[in-house]
């Protein structure tokens, strides 16, 4: 869904490589970087980690040395988030993210975004792409698009501006001459557009952001609209690598999001705050989605970094890529959230790729130079 804050994380996380030649447990011996499953057991983590879908946007020296100290990387994404004539906090979280990226050496990596909102003027596209490019100058290795567009900016006339729109297409071909991925946060879960009762899986994040819940108003696109619009961008931008935040928004529709795999080669998704789905799905059926398509799925958590405590930012973050990595990699019965569950046991290549491997491939540059 939108970024949301990291008291929240527990809810929220509420060429091919060649197979290792040792397993995970006999690495378990000889490695330092090896996370503790609740029961006493343990899984090695053979390899620099990468998290894909964070929100980091200011100087956080404790954080950056947990994830040195625990060898992981990740991207901060800034986020275009304003409505209407709601003021925009995009060039603070640019300014921040840039700083992370320059005070870790590149452990931080950065994603940068564009105000949409000004699209029926003449002048919109020369400015978005002159703020694209100022960002890539900055060390930016991707441009995002968020939910606003499809379910929040609107012409002067009511309409919904939705992601294929003539006046964004002249910034997708800068992203893609300039070889840069986008990511893409367009639509959002089934329950965005369903009443907000106790059979909406979402209604706490409706009731609390009522902005985002589609149900009943007039004019607004269905779900499959705004998807099929970005899928329309996908087949006009054939060298335009798109990794679709959250599964795509096809979280609770794997054979859909499959099938749009299948017919895209030049779309991935990451998994930010939906390995929900994961662990209260099937889970036999979503270690044979994750088999198939492994070269085509991202690790990623939507972790935002508060304002406060640096220290507990850490932790909490640290607790969710343990739980994460666990779930994925062991087949022990393990607690997550509040659930006993038993782990998905993937094996080693395909933890490396979905771990580490699909990042690089998807976000040149985001392992650094």
């Amino acid at each position: 869904m939108g970024v949301r804050a990291a008291n929240q994380l527990g809810r929220i996380a509420d060429g091919d490589t060649q197979r290792l030649p040792l397993t995970r447990r006999e690495l378990l011996a000889y490695l330092p970087a090896v996370t503790s499953l609740r029961g006493g057991q343990s899984a090695a983590v053979p390899f620099e980690r990468i998290d894909t879908h964070t929100h980091i946007h200011r100087n956080a020296p404790v954080l950056f040395d947990a994830l040195e100290k625990r060898q992981w990387r990740c991207l901060s994404i800034c986020v275009s988030r304003a409505i209407g004539d709601e003021q925009s906090d995009l060039e603070e979280m640019i300014r921040g993210s840039a700083e992370a990226h320059r005070v870790t050496r590149g452990r931080v990596a950065w994603a940068t975004a564009f105000d949409a909102r000004g699209f029926e003027t003449r002048e919109f596209a020369d400015h978005a792409i002159a703020g694209v490019r100022r960002s890539f100058d900055q060390g930016a290795i991707a441009v995002k698009v968020w939910k606003n567009i499809g379910m929040g900016i609107r012409s002067k006339s009511g309409e919904y501006l939705l992601p294929d729109n003539p006046a964004l297409t002249p910034v997708f071909d800068a992203i893609e001459k300039a070889d840069k991925t986008l990511i893409a946060h367009l639509a959002e879960p089934d329950g965005a557009w369903l009443p907000l009762d106790n059979n909406n899986p979402e209604i706490s994040y409706y009731s609390r952001h009522p902005e985002w819940h589609m149900y009943g108003r007039p004019g607004v696109p269905a779900k499959e609209a705004i998807l099929a619009a970005r899928d329309r961008i996908l087949q006009r931008h054939s060298k335009l690598r798109v990794v679709g935040c959250h599964l795509g928004s096809d979280e609770e529709h794997w054979d859909p999001l499959g099938t749009r795999l299948d017919s895209y080669p030049v779309f991935a998704g990451d998994w930010a705050a939906r390995p929900r789905d994961f662990v209260r799905g099937d889970h036999e059926r979503a270690r044979q989605f994750l088999m198939k398509h492994q070269n085509r799925v991202l690790y990623a958590t939507d972790f935002t970094l508060p304002s406060g405590d640096d220290a507990a930012a850490a932790r909490e973050l640290q607790e969710a890529h343990d739980r994460d990595w666990n779930f994925f990699a062991s087949r022990e019965t393990l607690n997550y959230g509040n659930r006993q569950v038993q782990g998905l046991g993937l094996p080693d290549q395909v933890l490396r790729k979905i771990f580490r491997d699909n990042a690089i491939r998807w976000l040149p540059g985001i392992a650094g130079a």
